[in-house]
């Protein structure tokens, strides 16, 4: 307590080097949501979400995951055809959020330590083992 979120994500690589984890280079994930627009909501009704990702990890795809519903596999030329759409799935530019950091290689696991961001600010820390 009383850290800032950057001085955490410090401290806990710091652990992890002292630990003998080998720095195995740094990971991106961001997602974007997309709500459905007001002309095909019937009234009274709330719309649909829609969940865009990206991972560094999987560079040529885009992940697309349906409120209470499939999630999408597909190239990364998918964000085009979302422009493309948006008269269906308008973009709620103000809900992107990033989680970016460091891999390591500790024994046989892959630890991912990550800063989360929403806009200009830091919202947490995310582990990933």
């Amino acid at each position: 307590e009383g850290k800032s979120v950057q001085q955490t994500v410090e401290l806990l690589a710091r652990r992890l080097e002292a630990l003998g984890a080998d720095k195995q280079g740094t990971f991106g994930v961001d997602c974007e949501t997309y709500h459905t627009a007001a002309a095909l909501g019937t009234q009274g009704q709330t719309g649909k979400l829609m969940y865009v990702m990206h991972n560094s990890e999987y560079p040529l795809s885009c992940f697309a995951l349906f409120e209470n519903g499939p999630c999408l596999v597909a190239d990364a030329n998918f964000d085009t055809l979302m422009v493309k759409l948006k008269g269906f799935f308008q973009n709620a530019k103000a809900n992107k959020i990033e989680s970016r950091g460091t891999r390591y290689q500790y024994c046989d696991f892959l630890v991912k330590l990550g800063t989360v961001t929403m806009g200009p600010s830091a919202r947490g820390i995310s582990v990933e083992v």
